[in-house]
């Protein structure tokens, strides 16, 4: 949260000065949505060509699947801050972007051995692995760097808008933090479970790698004055 609220900070340091030095034109603001969530942009003309923008999103959401005989639930909780500059290559509506997430993105883990693949000799066991659930998280990188394309429907003019973006967010490769058997018995300890949460760490860490390069598509409904 910190670090989001630096990257904010310094977007509003860097429209300051350029309207100090008589380089800013309009400031638009605005409410978002999209693969990220909803949130809050607001973005300032540094000149006919570039325009910095700053935004907060945050999205929740879940997803089941199944690794190796244990059904998942995987919770993805993502919250960015994000600092672009904008280039408009022609001082028209299109727009090439880079720049910048700040990351506060996670994903919480809840799986379960299934039911139907433990051994008929050990059925009477069936109802006991929903005690022994396997729980854990896992993080990405912090600083995720982004590029994409755009369109800005009043590059030229004031009043209401739509800003769209369509992009990549680069945000490395998923780290699964903690994983552990959630017991009462301390039986997470025993060596052969040690070593198959070792084997479902990398197996969870391959089945999230999807997010690496995670797509970027938002729509903004903007006012510029």
């Amino acid at each position: 949260m910190k670090k989001i609220s630096s990257l904010c900070t310094a977007a509003c340091m860097l429209a300051a000065a350029a309207n100090a030095n008589g380089e800013a034109g309009d400031v638009h603001v605005g409410l978002q949505g999209g693969t990220l969530g909803i949130g809050l942009v607001a973005g300032v003309d540094l000149s006919d060509y570039f325009a910095l923008r700053g935004g907060l999103n945050y999205i929740k959401f879940d997803f089941d699947t199944t690794i190796d005989a244990i059904d998942y639930t995987f919770e993805p909780e993502f919250f960015n801050g994000s600092l672009f500059l904008d280039w408009h290559p022609f001082a028209g509506s299109f727009r090439m972007t880079a720049g910048a997430f700040i990351n506060n993105n996670s994903v919480d883990v809840h799986g379960t051995y299934r039911k139907d693949l433990i051994p008929e000799p050990y059925n009477d066991f069936r109802d006991l692995v929903d005690l022994v659930p396997i729980k854990g998280s896992v993080d990405f990188n912090t600083f995720a760097p982004y590029a994409g394309i755009g369109w800005t429907s009043n590059k030229a003019d004031q009043g209401w808008g739509v800003n769209i973006d369509l992009g990549v967010m680069f945000q490395g490769s998923p780290n699964v933090s903690d994983l552990y058997i959630d017991d009462p018995w301390g039986i997470g300890n025993n060596g052969l479970v040690k070593d198959f949460l070792d084997q479902e760490r990398k197996a969870i860490e391959d089945e999230l790698d999807r997010y690496r390069y995670y797509p970027v598509a938002s729509i903004a409904v903007t006012y510029k004055f």
